[in-house]
């Protein structure tokens, strides 16, 4: 082979493999937070082929939803762990090639984020409920609809989105100890509930 072919074959190895990087991006939503960057950088493992990095990945966002099942409700967090076990079923069957479609991550993770948002949803109404702060569950709330919103590929609209943008700004000054108001959370609380209802219909459909 001659250097030029040489030159050319390595140009053209560079240029798939930038390609399919592009498609694996290009396929996954960014996220800020736990547990969406790990299920974001297993869904790219995925595409890319790497099944075991995937695998790693998904083990990895499994045990920060277990983790929140003992942040919830007692209601709520047999839920969360069923949606914890879900997740180390579906690294387990990716590690072993069962798995053979990205559109599977993608609802397993949709079906992970919603069951925590609707946990904490249920977790915002007892602590209202109870007469304490519900700001910084509301804004786990929405954190987590928000990723089960962009795992099915649905852009959040009208009173769910204002919830979301409300419960987000509120949670961002939780932290100073500033706490929203009686009508807000009300208005935060039946925006969020729509939501969740709109996209667990979405992810059952």
């Amino acid at each position: 082979m001659t250097r030029r072919a040489v030159v050319a074959s390595c140009a053209s190895l560079v240029a798939v493999l930038l390609a399919g990087l592009a498609t694996a991006r290009a396929q996954t939503p960014e996220f800020k937070g736990e547990p969406d960057t790990s299920m974001a950088s297993a869904q790219e493992s995925f595409v890319k082929g790497d099944m075991n990095a995937a695998a790693e990945h998904i083990k990895k966002a499994a045990a920060y939803v277990r983790a929140e099942s003992g942040k919830v409700t007692k209601s709520s967090s047999k839920a969360v762990k069923k949606a914890a076990d879900d997740l180390d079923n579906l690294g387990n069957e990716v590690k072993k090639g069962a798995v053979k479609s990205p559109d599977v991550l993608k609802k397993s993770f949709a079906k992970a984020d919603h069951a925590l948002a609707k946990a904490w949803h249920e977790t915002a109404a007892a602590e209202h409920k109870a007469g304490r702060s519900s700001t910084n569950a509301l804004a786990r709330a929405g954190s987590s609809l928000e990723g089960a919103a962009a795992w099915t590929g649905t852009k959040l609209e009208g009173g769910a989105r204002a919830a979301v943008d409300a419960v987000t700004t509120a949670g961002q000054t939780a932290e100073k100890g500033a706490r929203m108001g009686t009508d807000a959370v009300g208005r935060a609380f039946r925006g969020l509930g729509d939501g969740i209802a709109d996209i667990g219909r979405k992810i059952s459909g």
